[in-house]
């Protein structure tokens, strides 16, 4: 598991905007963990900045970013 979370998030890191949103749109994730995407890896939050601008527990964001990199992870396996 550590190492699919390591591969997705070392793409969503290096991949070009263009196509970050277009594998963000294509994994159908839910409008808030593309908010927390978005945060994460365009804006550089860290996982508690997040919590903490969205009102939401850092687990909770923890959650949504592993369910996240499992459905942006189903679109790169293809």
């Amino acid at each position: 598991m550590k190492e699919l979370q390591k591969s997705v998030r070392t793409w969503l890191t290096e991949s070009s905007r263009r196509s970050f949103y277009a594998v963000l749109q294509e994994a159908k994730i839910t409008p808030r963990q593309m908010q927390i995407c978005e945060m994460k890896f365009v804006e550089g939050k860290m996982n508690y900045q997040i919590a903490m601008e969205l009102n939401i527990s850092t687990k909770t964001v923890d959650r949504e970013i592993s369910t996240a990199y499992k459905a942006i992870n189903r679109v790169l396996s293809k």
